[in-house]
């Protein structure tokens, strides 16, 4: 295996309580050939402070949005692969190891991660992990009807990916993001695997959080669902493919019961979106 440079790059916003966990675990990755970058959305808690504990030099402010935020990370990365990573989200000690060597012996050009819940104490991160372990089971890795979405990539399938996204979509979408960055890719290239037991995501502890979280997608999806992306987010938008397969009726139930209260989250946070939206068209008329 070669020793080639791995840069991850993390968005972040008011992220103190679990970007030090996320640093952390990157610093005490078994594979030591790596840079980070954190694009910064003019945090206004001690997200920095925390970065530059870590001695984290290519911080830098973006004011738009997530995709947007992510694109500059991309830019800024010298690394022959990028780790598209989020703030809340916890590598295993072996992770990027295995990944490069996963990407160099077997020939893909990007990689999903599995994905656990970091704290299961809950009734709603119980419910997450659920969900999770039912993604997991399915391993559906269509763009269209999957949820299992890459986010260890070859750079250069990377950076393409970003320079064909539609110049409506990039400065106003966070939400769907992660959906549009695979959809992009995976036009390009068809070859990606996924990487097993690879992170864990600090996800919403409860209700009120959760609404939180998913009504800023909705909020933050309405470009992607009115441009270029709509036939994707159309089809996006639905329940689990293989619900109650043998052998996964709790998980199901679990899924089901947490899609209700994120679709209702994401639904309000999309109709304001519209709203909000329609009054800016009517106000520069």
């Amino acid at each position: 295996m070669s020793n080639s440079l791995v840069t991850i790059t993390i968005p972040t916003y008011n992220s103190e309580k679990s970007l030090n966990f996320c640093l952390e675990a990157l610093k005490n990755q078994s594979y030591k050939n790596i840079e980070i970058n954190i694009i910064d959305g003019f945090s206004k808690d001690e997200t920095l402070k925390i970065a530059k504990k870590f001695h984290i030099r290519d911080i830098k402010k973006n004011n738009g949005s997530l995709l947007q935020a992510r694109y500059e990370g991309v830019k800024l990365a010298k690394g022959k692969y990028i780790l598209i990573l989020d703030s809340d989200q916890i590598l295993y000690r072996d992770t990027i190891e295995r990944a490069v060597k996963k990407m160099e012996q077997e020939g893909f050009d990007m990689l999903a991660l599995g994905e656990g819940v970091y704290h299961c104490n809950t009734f709603v991160e119980k419910l997450f992990q659920m969900d999770r372990r039912l993604i997991n089971k399915l391993n559906n890795l269509s763009p269209f009807t999957g949820v299992i979405m890459p986010r260890f990539f070859k750079r250069n399938l990377l950076r393409q990916a970003y320079d064909n996204i539609s110049v409506e979509t990039l400065p106003s979408t966070g939400g769907p993001d992660h959906a549009i960055v695979y959809y992009e890719a995976w036009l390009i290239s068809k070859q990606v695997g996924v990487l097993k037991d690879a992170v864990k995501h600090m996800e919403p502890s409860n209700l009120r959080l959760l609404m939180k979280k998913f009504y800023r997608w909705g909020y933050t999806s309405v470009e992607a669902h009115y441009g270029h992306y709509h036939h994707l987010m159309s089809q996006k938008e639905r329940l689990r493919k293989g619900l109650f397969t043998k052998g996964l009726f709790k998980e199901s139930v679990g899924s089901v019961v947490l899609l209700f209260f994120k679709g209702i989250a994401f639904k309000t946070g999309y109709y304001k979106g519209i709203f909000d939206r329609y009054g800016r068209f009517i106000k520069n008329k």
